[in-house]
């Protein structure tokens, strides 16, 4: 059983959920759509990076990813933090960004249980969902890389946001 970058999922699939929840497209602000979105993001970005992944079952990997383990608790605290104060206001915009975060961590949560139930096909890079499996998977990124990158998603996700609705509302004010 591995724990992969889980943070970029978690970010990208409340960004889904937002982008959702303040559409007015019908097709865009439903739930199944979100969720839709939120699953093909897990599946795109797996590919597009393989990302570090820790080795729950061995001590020593564990114990030298503790850095990775703390940047990612960290950084998914702060990501519910932000969406649960976000959305205490509007019921809608809860359930559908929930929707998204759930779409985007589902995957891995599916083959992680069937990891559990069957380490032989974990350990042979067999799993249940494609982009999961390791035959493609050549350039795996570092501990650091990973973290760095889910870092400049956390800043770009949730600092650029509010720091352009500032600047947005001082020149529509001036």
């Amino acid at each position: 059983m591995t724990l992969s970058d889980l943070l970029k999922h978690v970010i990208v699939g409340d960004l889904i959920g937002c982008v959702g929840a303040n559409s007015e497209r019908r097709a865009l602000n439903n739930p199944g759509t979100v969720f839709a979105l939120a699953v093909m993001s897990h599946a795109v970005m797996d590919v597009s990076e393989p990302d570090y992944t820790v080795n729950w079952f061995n001590a020593m990997a564990l114990k030298e990813a503790a850095p990775f383990l703390g940047i990612q608790s960290v950084g998914i605290g702060f990501v519910l933090a932000t969406f649960v104060r976000n959305t205490q206001d509007n019921p809608r915009a809860f359930w559908l960004r929930l929707t998204g975060i759930v779409g985007a961590v589902i995957p891995d949560v599916i083959d992680g249980v069937y990891a559990v139930l069957n380490p032989q096909a974990w350990y042979a890079g067999r799993m249940l969902l494609p982009w999961h499996t390791l035959t493609w998977q050549v350039n795996v990124m570092s501990m650091w890389s990973t973290s760095l990158l889910s870092v400049i998603l956390l800043g770009a996700r949730y600092l650029t946001l509010p720091i352009l609705a500032r600047l947005r509302r001082r020149v529509e004010t001036e």
